[in-house]
């Protein structure tokens, strides 16, 4: 290979080394920083292909997209002396990527840093409110307080808060156990007061029908005490008159009536003295 080939070889090597360390590219999710030294020399926001000095200026590049921090669940004191346990959630972004480097250089210290501030502004918004307002009625206007406190507190890292929730404030599982055991017992007792309230409604249901049956039946005995009694007056009237009009032939009728009850029996036998007034119907017949 000839000198001349070998200098324009190298060169072109070099070359593309320099270019190689001079260019990058900057897309529409990152924010770039050029440094010199160490220092800020200028940030870069707009998607493109840039150029910086090689090996004098490095390139830093932070994640330009709204982000997401889930923190720990903890436990806070309320107002009222209660412990809960709250969990927190931050949507957050780099507003200031120059800021962002000077105070925190890294994402994972960013991240750090935010939840520490997201767990001091929750517990101081929360220790100003009972448990009952942080479970119901008063966790959006908490939520605001926090937001406000953390997005105060972020600006001097360069990052705008966007958002704060509290996903789930609960009480301690020990905490959680008990109350469920009161509400159960509670509960049972109520229960136990219902069922006993309907007994004794049953009872006196039972009572007023038992006694409406007691006034039903003893009503039909009368009515039919006095039916039957008025049937037997027609019956002995009836049976009375009978005789008066012909007490021959009333008595002959009440005889075969007795013998037909004596007789009704398939193959009866009635043993009677042949002298009884019973058979002296027959002597009269002969």
């Amino acid at each position: 290979m000839k000198p001349i080939h070998m200098i324009f070889g190298i060169t072109g090597i070099i070359a593309l080394i320099l270019v190689a360390n001079s260019a990058f590219i900057v897309t529409e999710t990152d924010r770039a920083l050029v440094l010199s030294l160490g220092k800020v020399d200028r940030q870069v926001e707009e998607p493109g292909l840039y150029f910086r000095r090689p090996f004098i200026q490095q390139l830093v590049k932070y994640d330009d997209r709204v982000l997401d921090l889930d923190s720990t669940p903890e436990e806070i004191v309320t107002k009222d002396k209660k412990r809960l346990v709250v969990d927190t959630f931050m949507r957050w972004r780099i507003e200031d990527a120059t800021k962002f480097y000077e105070t925190q250089r890294t994402m994972s210290s960013g991240r750090a840093q935010l939840n520490t501030i997201m767990s001091s502004a929750t517990k101081r918004s929360l220790a100003r409110h009972d448990a009952q307002d942080i479970i119901s009625g008063e966790r959006r206007n908490i939520m605001n307080s926090i937001l406000a406190e953390t997005r105060e507190e972020a600006s001097r890292f360069g990052i705008e808060v966007l958002d704060v929730r509290i996903k789930r404030a609960d009480l301690p599982a020990e905490n959680s156990q008990a109350v469920y055991n009161r509400m159960r017992a509670e509960r049972n007792k109520e229960a136990k007061e219902i069922r006993a309230g309907g007994e004794e409604e049953a009872q006196k249901i039972r009572a007023n029908a038992e006694r409406e049956r007691t006034i039903l039946i003893a009503d039909a005995e009368n009515k039919s005490q006095m039916l039957r009694g008025s049937g037997d007056a027609d019956a002995i009237k009836i049976f009375a008159d009978a005789f008066g009009k012909s007490p021959e032939f009333y008595r002959l009728t009440r005889t075969l009536d007795a013998y037909r009850r004596s007789l009704a029996k398939e193959n009866a036998m009635l043993v009677v003295d042949p002298e009884t007034d019973f058979l002296k119907i027959f002597e009269q017949g002969q």
